[in-house]
C-alpha cells in the first residue's frame, strides 16, 4: 500500500500501537507528525525515521493540539491521514498499583475458586474519572475537530480511533476506561455520518490482548487472564496493529466508514 506524498497525525505516537502505526505510515511513504506527552521518547524514538516529527502536547489541551495541526497547514496547507492512538487505562501511577492490586486478588480467587468480586466505583474520585475521559474521548475529538478542515482541503482522507474491546464488552475494571472508550466508539459513527460527504472515512479500531506497556502493566497473570477470555491465545505484537491501521488509511479501505474493527483474537465476534 502506498502513501507517497500523504500527510499523517498520529497522537500517542511515541510508543506501543502508536508508534507501530506511524512507523507502518512511514514506511509506507507517508510524512507523520506524531504527538505524544515526551518529547525525549519521541526524539528517541523518530531518531532515523524520514519524514517524521515529534511534538510533546497532552491532547486534553485542545490548544496545544490546534497549534500542531495550524503547523501541519503552515507546511503543507492540508492533512490525509489521522491516527488518535492516545490513551491511558488508569490517571496515573498510583491508581494503576491500586487497580493493580484488586486484579492480583481477582486472579487469586480464580486459582483457588474462593468468590472474590472487586469493587472499583467507590475508588474512583471525579478527577480520576475526568482525567481518563479527557485523554481518550477529550483528545480525539480535539484532534479531529482540528483535523477536519484539512482534510476537506485534501480533498479526502481517512480518520482511525482507537477504542477498546473493553469497551464494547463487560469486564469488570475502572469504568472510566470503557466508558471513554465506548464514547469513542460513538464519536467515530456520528463524525463518519458528517464527513461523509467530502469522501473523509472514519473508523475505529476496538483491539484486545496487545503486546504494550499498558495491557502488561498489571502483570503476567492479569495477561493470561484475559487472554483466557480469546480463541486465539496469543498477544498480538503492535506491529500488527500498524499493518491493520496502514489498511484503513489506504485506498485498499476505500469503503469502510463507521466501523469498528477489533483485532482482539476473537474475544469479540461481530
Amino acid at each position: 500500500m502506498e502513501l507517497h506524498g500523504t500527510i499523517a497525525v498520529v497522537t500517542g505516537a511515541a510508543s506501543g500501537m502508536g508508534l507501530a502505526a506511524a512507523k507502518a505510515l512511514i514506511g509506507a511513504g507517508a510524512t507523520v507528525y506524531g504527538i505524544d506527552l515526551r518529547q525525549e521518547a519521541l526524539d528517541r524514538e523518530f531518531t532515523g525515521l524520514d519524514r517524521a516529527r515529534g511534538f510533546a502536547v497532552d491532547v486534553s489541551d485542545s490548544l496545544a493540539v490546534d497549534q500542531v495541526f495550524a503547523q501541519v497547514e503552515a507546511d503543507h496547507g492540508k492533512l490525509d491521514i489521522l491516527v488518535n492512538a492516545a490513551g491511558v487505562s488508569t490517571p496515573d501511577k498510583e491508581k494503576q498499583a491500586w487497580v493493580d492490586e484488586i486484579n492480583t486478588r481477582m486472579i487469586e480467587s480464580f486459582k483457588t475458586g474462593e468468590p472474590y468480586h472487586p469493587e472499583f466505583l467507590g475508588g474512583i474520585t471525579d478527577e480520576d474519572f475526568d482525567r481518563v475521559v479527557a485523554i481518550n474521548l477529550n483528545g480525539t475529538f480535539y484532534a479531529i475537530r482540528a483535523a477536519a478542515p484539512l482534510l476537506k482541503k485534501a480533498g479526502r482522507g481517512s480518520i482511525i480511533n482507537f477504542a477498546s474491546v473493553a469497551g464494547l464488552l463487560g469486564l469488570p475494571m475502572p469504568a472510566y476506561y470503557p466508558a471513554s472508550k465506548a464514547a469513542v466508539v460513538g464519536l467515530t459513527k456520528a463524525v463518519a455520518a458528517e464527513l461523509a460527504p467530502f469522501d473523509i472515512r472514519v473508523n475505529a479500531l476496538a483491539p484486545a490482548g496487545i503486546n504494550t506497556p499498558m495491557f502488561t502493566a498489571s502483570g503476567e497473570d492479569h495477561v493470561q487472564a484475559l487472554l483466557a477470555l480469546q480463541p486465539l491465545k496469543r498477544v498480538a505484537e503492535p506491529e500488527e496493529i500498524g499493518r491493520t491501521v496502514l489498511f484503513l488509511a489506504s485506498d485498499a479501505a476505500g469503503h469502510y466508514t463507521g466501523q469498528t474493527m477489533s483485532p482482539s483474537g476473537g474475544a469479540l465476534m461481530l
